[in-house]
């Protein structure tokens, strides 16, 4: 369709924190257009540090609302004629789309295949498929990929798209480092930290930290509290979008003296609970055993603090105090346990790479 000849303002785009360990998301492609509307990216198989091309097929930032006068435009639209996926945002704000597409193999800009993963639902089957993860700035169209097969009608896709919601007041912190850590054992590498590009970049979610470790792990209270909910009903997993509904988790109630509310601790994604609604728990007791339940690519813990156990509450950040007393926040690419910090081994020091577009 033809554009219009104007001068278009400059519009918002999304910040660019990476704090990702893209080798816990396999399957997953985080799509993101950069401030100056280059095109220069870093590939998950961009460990070099070097920036590279594209992998998907085109952002389109020319798009004007009464060029498609009387046209319903649907989120996400597949095109029957070059059978082309594109994610259209024609609002004036901020998106995010997760776009999983089961069962086909999907290719991008000059013919390279995107890697694929396994997404399990609750009744334990498995399917490979590939997520996209897309933060699309006010009018513009992503077309991500071509999908490789004979009828598109028959094609397989979920999709979450929404506005982005921001956190409020991203420096806000609590008070007191924690004087537990999360996990049993260890060391355990840090995949996603604050504003990680995977998942943390919301209101809900955007202090959070995610640590690999083995299904079956022991989770450990950090302080001493009172369980509010504990849910553990969910067995999905993997990359679907249909997942990021279900998850299985532990909140507790942290009080000091005089029974006053200071925070709320959330253990996410875990295989099951050793406490229920009500208990009282102190620091480094087993509460349960972690896992890899909801939208979840590898086995992990996902630990937030909140300061309310409202469903909308946004997170605060924190610290840790490891043993040897200094306080530290964990950081994708880097291993942690109780003690604190550990030395980086060598695999897990490469560039935590994340893809621009």
């Amino acid at each position: 369709m033809p554009r219009k000849n104007r001068n278009k303002k400059k519009r918002p785009v999304p910040s660019q924190s990476r704090n990702f360990f893209s080798g816990a998301g396999r399957g997953c492609h985080i799509v993101r257009i950069n401030d100056d509307d280059h095109a220069d990216t870093i590939h998950e198989d961009g460990n070099d540090g070097k920036n590279h091309r594209s992998n998907i097929l085109e952002w389109d930032t020319e798009i004007y609302v009464e060029d498609f006068e009387g046209q319903e435009i649907p989120d996400i639209a597949m095109d029957p004629e070059n059978n082309t996926l594109t994610l259209c945002n024609v609002t004036e704000t901020i998106n995010v789309a997760y776009i999983t597409i089961y069962e086909v193999d999907c290719f991008g800009k000059d013919g390279r295949k995107f890697e694929s993963g396994i997404s399990v639902d609750n009744e334990g089957n498995s399917f490979s498929c590939l997520t996209f993860i897309v933060l699309s700035p006010p009018m513009t169209f992503c077309t991500l990929c071509h999908v490789d097969v004979d009828d598109i009608s028959r094609v397989r896709i979920e999709s979450d798209v929404q506005e982005w919601k921001q956190h409020p007041n991203p420096s806000l912190k609590h008070g007191a480092p924690l004087e537990g850590f999360p996990l049993e054992g260890g060391p355990f590498l840090c995949t996603q930290g604050v504003g990680g590009h995977l998942t943390h970049y919301f209101s809900g979610n955007l202090h959070a930290i995610d640590f690999r470790c083995a299904i079956g792990t022991s989770l450990l209270a950090v302080e001493d509290g009172i369980v509010m909910e504990a849910h553990d009903g969910n067995i999905c997993s993997g990359i679907g979008v249909s997942n990021m509904f279900k998850w299985n988790s532990i909140l507790i109630r942290h009080e000091d003296v005089d029974n006053k509310i200071l925070f709320f601790t959330e253990y996410v994604h875990i295989q099951s609970s050793h406490v229920q609604k009500g208990d009282r728990v102190q620091r480094g007791d087993k509460i349960g055993l972690s896992g890899s339940v909801g939208f979840s690519p590898e086995p992990h813990l996902h630990f937030a603090v909140y300061q309310s156990d409202q469903a909308d509450a946004v997170t605060v950040g924190f610290l840790f105090k490891g043993t040897d007393g200094i306080d530290y926040q964990p950081e994708a690419g880097k291993l942690y346990s109780a003690v604190g910090p550990t030395k980086v081994k060598e695999e897990h020091s490469l560039p935590i790479p994340l893809v621009y577009i």
